[in-house]
Parts: C-alpha cells; structure tokens; sequence
C-alpha cells in the first residue's frame, strides 16, 4: 500500500517571498538598524561615528540584498522540496553569501582604507568570524520563520475546519423543510419540482464549498433568489419579497451563504408565522467604506409561541464573520415597534475584503 504524505506546497512559506518589494523593504531597514546597533555598541563620536555607520550600512546591505535575490532565485528550485531541505539550503546560501561578500568587503576596504574593524585578525580570521556570525543569526532567523509558518498553518486549518462546521449546522434544518415541500410537488406540479431540486442543487453546491470561500454579492443574491423560490413554492402568495440593491454594490466581495440564512430566519420566524401575507425587504447600501445590508419582516402576533432554536443561524453568522474579518464586521438584530405590527431587522455591516480567500485566510 502506498504511503500518502502531505502536501509540499507549504514550503516555501517558511521563507518570506523576496521576490516581492515589501520583504525587500523590510529586509533593508532591518539592515539600517542592526548597523546602528552596532556603530553605537562600538563607541565612539563624532565624523568617525557617521563614517562607521554609513560603512557598516552599506555592507550590510550589500549582505541583505545579494541574500535576497539569491532567495528569490532559488524559490523556483525549491518549490516542491520537503521542509528540512528548504531550511537547510537558505540557511547554507546566506552563510555562503556573507562569506563571500565579507572577503570582497575586506579587500575593497583595506584597498581604501576604511575601517570596517577587524583588519588587524587578518583575511580569513575576518572572513571566518563575519561568516560563523551569519551562521547563527540565519539558523535562528530561519527557525523563526519555520516556527512562524507552523503556527500559521495551524491556525488556518483550525479556522477553515470550524468555518466549515459552522456553515454545515445550518443547513439540515432548511433540507428537511425543503424535502417535504419537494414530496408534497412531485405529484401535483412536477415541473416545479424539478425547479426546486435544480435549486436546491445550486445551494448546497455552494455550501459544499472548500475553505473560507467569498464571492461578489451579485452570486450571493443569486443564491438568496433559488432559496426564495423553493420557500415561493411552499408559501405561495403569503411570501412577498422587495430587493433595494442598487448596481455600484453588486461586485462587492462578501462571503459565501452570510446573507441566506439570514433571509431564511426572516422567512421562518416571520413570514410563515403569519396568517396573512408579509413582505421581506433586503436593501443594501455602501456607507462610510462599509458594505450594510438589511433584511426586514413583520413580526408575528404576540400571542403566537416562540419557536425555539432561532439563533443557532445567527449565532454561527456571528462566528463566520469573526473568523473571517476579526473586529471589524458586525450582525445586528433588532425590532422596530414604530412601525404597524412591528418589523424586526438584521443588518449585516462588512469592510471591504482586499482579496477573496479562503483565509487564509481569514
């Protein structure tokens, strides 16, 4: 039987990406600073303080960048390597980089006269010493990164794992509804039946997704319409829908299935607690940055009882966003008890998403 290992793909995460500007940057400032550290650590006053530092900054950079590059070239070598390779490779190419650029960096300043300190302990006592120096920093550099891109790995299985498991507790309640309502067509309006299941199809497609998935709210609303038009079926003319949707909002990324169970609560503490017909409004709006979305219906008479169990959808709403945005979206519920009946309200308010993931991640 053949042993099935994890995926390499990850591998590379151990290493920033220097083939993009911000590593670079970072990696240049870090440079800047360690160079600082050690004008100051030195001692000294003065010209011979600036010249020193200005010295030990530009080879350090010439460290930093030549590392860099020499990174970034061999990430398309070490792509499909296992861990340990890449860890040991990177660590073995700085250390080989600052030993040669350390050697060209004695020469050229014993040529000119600049003290970059240790000229007196000879060519390859300095050459030794700059490249035993690197030898440490890189392997606990390294370490870092590794011990850094674990812990992310961790946390992004953890979060896809409990936003999948989220996203599934809500849906079994809605397939029996929609199961029944299915057997009760089959006979009398088949065509609509096979609607019902095409629809159902598209909906739990979507649930089965992978990942924290988003998608703009045009595919959203898409969804919301194949679930209104299976509850359309079980309720008929009791089940009224206004949309306020204007175009400039319709590209907006938004996680998948966050806006259809909330229209589902609406339509199962709502509408069909009713005894007449009632209408749920989804209006959307860009606020301040912020995309907000609101869905309304009437409340059902007081003397009604409570249905038990409406914020298990919610509350797994709530979870999903905190997974995936931290702090800053929100779900609110509310009533509205100024208006006849009584509406009650849930708004969802969602910052712009940079790029759709799955969340990584969130």
């Amino acid at each position: 039987m053949q042993q099935i290992a994890p995926s390499r793909r990850h591998s590379l995460d151990l290493i920033p990406n220097f083939c993009e500007a911000r590593p670079v940057l970072s990696l240049a400032f870090t440079m800047a600073v360690v160079a600082a550290v050690l004008t100051l650590a030195n001692g000294g006053i003065g010209a011979g303080l600036l010249q020193r530092w200005l010295l030990l900054t530009l080879y350090l950079q010439w460290i930093g960048i030549c590392s860099a590059a020499t990174l970034c070239w061999a990430r398309r070598w070490l792509r499909y390597a296992r861990a340990g390779v890449v860890f040991f490779v990177c660590w073995g190419l700085l250390v080989v980089i600052t030993a040669v650029i350390s050697d060209l960096a004695y020469l050229f300043g014993l040529y000119m006269h600049w003290d970059l300190g240790g000229y007196g302990e000879g060519r390859v006592a300095f050459v030794l010493r700059h490249a035993l120096i690197a030898a440490f920093v890189a392997f606990l550099l390294l370490r870092y990164f590794w011990v850094r891109n674990q812990w992310s790995m961790q946390v992004r299985a953890e979060g896809e794992a409990r936003y999948q498991a989220l996203n599934a507790r809500i849906r079994p309640h809605f397939l029996f509804n929609s199961l029944n309502s299915l057997a009760a067509l089959i006979q009398v309006r088949p065509d609509e039946a096979e609607m019902m299941v095409e629809d159902l199809a598209d909906l739990f497609r979507a649930s089965l997704g992978k990942g924290l998935q988003v998608a703009p709210l045009l595919e959203e609303i898409g969804l919301c319409h194949a679930y209104l038009r299976i509850e359309k079926l079980r309720l008929g003319e009791r089940l009224i829908v206004e949309w306020d949707v204007p175009e400039d909002v319709l590209e907006w990324q938004v996680p998948k299935l966050i806006l259809q169970p909330v229209i589902e609560n609406a339509v199962h503490h709502g509408i069909s607690r009713l005894s007449q017909s009632g209408v749920v409004r989804i209006a959307a709006r860009e606020i301040f940055g912020r995309l907000v979305i609101e869905v309304s219906n009437p409340m059902a008479d007081s003397n009604q009882p409570e249905r038990q169990g409406n914020r298990v959808a919610t509350d797994n709403i709530a979870q999903r966003l905190k997974l995936i945005y931290g702090g800053g979206a929100r779900l609110e519920l509310g009533r509205d008890l100024r208006l006849e009946g009584g509406v009650f309200r849930a708004r969802l308010v969602l910052p712009r998403m940079m790029r759709p993931e799955a969340t990584s991640a969130a």
